[in-house]
């Protein structure tokens, strides 16, 4: 007898990603303009997409705005006295779920902190 039965979670490839799915998600923040724009650009596992993706863009005294990758984030309500940090979560067709995340963000970057945690 089994303690517990795990067979239906093995392989899920928790911490190690999933084959097939790279998380990869790009920004480009324009400080004129006070907005920040991200575009998907995530390898999906076969069968699978983009289901969501929401910014949250957040300054250093507490505030954040929410957005997708639909259109631009504006940031005029935050205060740009210091750089701002990026958090991104990406919802698959296949409810797959990760985070991820790009801090003291420059003009363009990538979020590059993604948490691995798919399920």
């Amino acid at each position: 007898m089994l303690a517990i039965d795990n067979t239906n979670i093995i392989d899920l490839g928790r911490g190690n990603g999933l084959p097939g799915f790279a998380p990869k998600v790009a920004y480009a923040y324009d400080a004129t303009a006070k907005t920040v724009t991200v575009t998907d650009t995530t390898t999906y596992q076969s069968g699978d997409s983009k289901k969501k993706l929401i910014v949250r863009v957040h300054d250093k005294f507490g505030k954040k705005v929410e957005g997708t990758d639909a259109a631009a984030v504006s940031t005029a309500a935050l205060n740009a006295s210091k750089p701002f940090d990026v958090t991104i979560t990406l919802i698959t067709t296949k409810d797959l779920v990760t985070d991820g995340g790009a801090y003291d963000i420059q003009a363009a970057g990538e979020a590059s902190k993604w948490d691995r945690q798919y399920r």
